[in-house]
């Protein structure tokens, strides 16, 4: 006896009960996340439970009878993972609720009070009145998956949502959605169903129609006299091979075949949207998140920020990107701003202030002295000033960008500080010091006295007028050079107190300080003895 069947066995002890080909349960029946977790289908391929999730655990249908259990839906997606605590209860007055160890009750679906329930082979979790009646199917509200005999009703509620990952079935960023001039089409979650915001749609509609995934694994639109076949056509599999069509995070359908005839065999794609020509990775809207843009990178994504901003959470780039610096108000010193123009890009549209302009330049102004403005967008002389967030930046779409838009966005940048500019300006002085020592050196070597050390010769040749033996009687600037020597002088005396500060340094070499005649390290002036005439 199989380990789903010995579990089958188990669950049909407490009040669940096989009546022609269904796993029927009854009020009263209880599951928990660690022992009794689920009521299986009548084969057991397809379960109703707990399975984990995050930290915690979920409540959905889910395939058991495979080694690689994959849900197809959840209930409640968005509230946070529960604990192993919590139990899963199908009411004494009909109702099928999630108890906390504090006795807090949430409702895993709603529907009139039901006198059972079942986990069918198709994958459909049904609620049935007194009458034996359907009150309520899991079918009818999908979230992310659509199973074979399942279908999608041209309705604003029926629609397949992403979820945020394989792993995370919370509500993600896309949906698809049969819509009622006959086309399925994909959008981003929360938007308008207009060109503006779908990014891809099947070739040819059938009104009124319904979208349909029949157990052969044929994905097609239908209506009482006419049919469009979304996916292509195959060999008929006599119903041995399992089929989904999901909604994937990334934006785009996709339908999986499942052979368990297969040995180590997995999920196959057999269709997606992506196998057209004129599709990519990075068509969807929004894919990399706000103030991002997808740039394709073979089989995988590449999301980059718009100039001025960085990503939210470097490890998962999908999240957005969000301002490099933060300013209390647009005139903060210690900030540069300009407008730059983004090449080839366009945002969403949500305009604040429009204005007409003449040109891009007055466009550009305009954006850059509004305090509020983060970005504009120009086209055909209006000027559309927009706040943050931009968001579903993506590259144009011909025939539906208007190539005349043209995007600027603000960028902020700290301008550079007094202290970098000090801190520059000593980089200079040493290499200046550096070379004035390499030429003092190369000098010695050619004008050696006898004792006479390299700090008080130099000084002599400086005191003598006598500088260019320093450099080797090559043809400099020489007020330049008494002045860096001057400096370099003040800056090794032996006496720290003595030494200028670095501002003070940076100001004689610059000119705009006098840089007076350095002490005398001997204290005796030299150029009377005769230094200069037999050297």
């Amino acid at each position: 006896m199989t380990p789903i069947f010995l579990f089958f066995l188990l669950s049909s002890i407490f009040t669940v009960e096989a009546q022609q080909g269904q796993s029927i349960v009854k009020p009263g029946s209880i599951l928990t996340p660690t022992t009794n977790s689920s009521w299986l289908s009548p084969s057991g391929l397809y379960a109703f439970g707990f399975f984990k999730q995050g930290n915690g655990y979920a409540v959905g249908v889910f395939l058991a009878g495979i080694p690689q259990k994959t849900v197809v839906w959840t209930a409640n997606r968005d509230n946070p993972p529960v604990s192993a605590q919590v139990t899963l209860n199908f009411t004494s007055d009909g109702r099928l609720v999630l108890q906390s160890a504090q006795d807090t009750e949430t409702s895993v679906a709603n529907f009139d009070p039901a006198s059972s329930a079942s986990m069918l082979d198709t994958g459909n979790f049904v609620v049935y009145n007194s009458s034996n009646q359907s009150i309520w199917e899991s079918f009818q509200h999908p979230t992310d998956t659509l199973l074979p005999t399942q279908r999608l009703l041209a309705d604003d509620f029926v629609v397949l949502k992403s979820s945020v990952s394989e792993s995370n079935q919370s509500t993600g960023r896309f949906r698809a959605v049969m819509q009622q001039d006959g086309y399925v089409a994909l959008y981003p979650v929360g938007t308008n169903l207009t060109l503006e915001y779908g990014y891809w749609s099947t070739d040819s509609s059938v009104p009124n129609g319904n979208l349909n995934l029949d157990d052969q694994g044929f994905l097609y639109v239908t209506n009482s006299i006419f049919n469009l076949t979304v996916s292509p056509a195959r060999n008929s599999t006599n119903g041995t091979v399992l089929y989904r069509l999901r909604m994937e995070d990334d934006g785009f359908l996709r339908l999986y075949s499942y052979n368990p005839q297969e040995q180590n065999g997995g999920w196959s794609i057999i269709w997606s949207p992506l196998n057209k020509t004129d599709v990519n990775i990075c068509t969807p809207r929004g894919l990399c998140g706000v103030s991002a843009f997808c740039v394709p990178a073979g089989n995988d994504i590449n999301c980059t920020c718009l100039p001025g901003f960085v990503f939210i959470d470097e490890s998962k780039r999908t999240l957005g990107c969000e301002r490099n610096s933060t300013t209390e108000n647009c005139d903060e010193k210690g900030m540069n701003t300009t407008m730059e123009e983004v090449p080839d890009i366009i945002w969403e549209n949500v305009t604040y202030s429009q204005s007409l302009l003449s040109t891009k330049q007055d466009c550009d102004d305009a954006c850059l002295q509004d305090c509020s403005c983060e970005a504009a967008l120009f086209n055909d002389r209006v000027c559309g000033k927009q706040k943050l967030p931009l968001r579903f930046v993506n590259f144009k779409i011909p025939n539906i960008d208007s190539n005349a838009t043209l995007a600027f966005i603000k960028v902020r940048t700290p301008t550079p500080s007094s202290d970098g500019n000090v801190t520059k300006k000593i980089i200079i002085v040493s290499l200046v010091a550096f070379a004035f020592i390499v030429l003092a050196i190369s000098g010695i070597a050619i004008y050696r006295s006898q004792e006479a050390i390299l700090e008080e010769w130099s000084y002599r040749c400086f005191e003598c007028g006598e500088l260019g033996k320093l450099v080797n009687d090559e043809e400099v600037e020489m007020k330049k050079l008494e002045r860096m020597v001057k400096v370099a002088f003040w800056c090794i005396l032996h006496d720290p107190a003595l030494r200028p500060s670095m501002k003070k340094v940076l100001l004689m070499l610059e000119g705009t300080a006098n840089v007076p005649i350095p002490p005398n390290p001997n204290s005796v002036s030299q150029c009377d003895q005769g230094f200069g005439k037999n050297e």
